[in-house]
């Protein structure tokens, strides 16, 4: 569970949320939508433990996140970047293999859990081949299997579906839906009808440090989207709202 209480984050001199308090419970799936720069990915970063916060408090599963160790964090939580550059030439297996690293002084079977989730995300007939060799989505899925394998209570995704084809994208939020239903998945995407499809709760960035917050039938309405990209939306773009 993460306990946010009188959060408050700057980026550059510009107020992101202001004394901002919610819960995440587990069993909820969340997305963060709003406009480019309204404060998404910094608020994922923050509550990875990467971004510094001077007001409020983040504790996950009860343990102040400022207080975590760094070990002791990664098992907690999980971070998938939005942009990753590929540096090491390593093959897939090995690559998906760090996302252990946390659990190194664990005695759960690594290698099952790494075939696993190469497996979820397509990847088996791939794990000898160097990531150095891969196409885009190839690469997002070795990052996404990365995170799978690190097997953390809390997993923060920052746009996901990112170089993904079409036919995978509806693959990766069904087995997302179906992690959340025992962990707290939070996920920063611009893409509404997954959200509407697979999401159980939303956080809604509309400028100015305001934030709408709840589960998706209450908070993801039509006069909010207006509110929060600041234009009218296709009817058709949304379903009962």
């Amino acid at each position: 569970m993460i306990e946010i209480q009188g959060l408050s984050l700057k980026m550059d001199e510009q107020l992101l949320l202001s004394n901002f308090s919610m819960t995440i419970e587990k069993g909820q799936f969340w997305a963060i939508l709003g406009k480019n720069g309204a404060g998404k990915t910094t608020l994922l970063h923050t509550l990875a433990g990467l971004q510094a916060y001077s007001q409020g408090s983040i504790k996950i599963d009860g343990f102040e996140l400022k207080n975590l160790e760094f070990l002791s964090r990664a098992q907690l939580v999980s971070l998938l970047p939005q942009v990753q550059e590929s540096s090491l030439d390593c093959s897939v297996q090995q690559a998906v293999s760090y996302g252990r690293y946390a659990w190194h002084k664990n005695t759960t079977p690594n290698l099952e859990i790494i075939t696993q989730a190469l497996g979820d995300m397509e990847l088996t007939s791939l794990a000898k081949k160097s990531i150095l060799a891969l196409s885009g989505g190839e690469l997002r899925k070795v990052e996404l299997a990365t995170i799978l394998a690190q097997d953390s209570d809390v997993m923060l995704l920052d746009e996901p579906l990112n170089h993904l084809d079409l036919a995978f994208r509806y693959k990766l939020m069904q087995k997302l839906k179906e992690l959340s239903q025992k962990k707290a998945i939070i996920m920063v995407t611009h893409d509404i009808q997954y959200v509407q499809q697979y999401c159980s709760h939303i956080l809604m960035f509309c400028g100015e440090s305001k934030v709408f917050s709840g589960k998706i039938k209450d908070v993801l309405t039509e006069k909010n989207l207006t509110k929060m990209l600041g234009t009218e939306l296709p009817k058709s773009l949304l379903k009962n709202t």
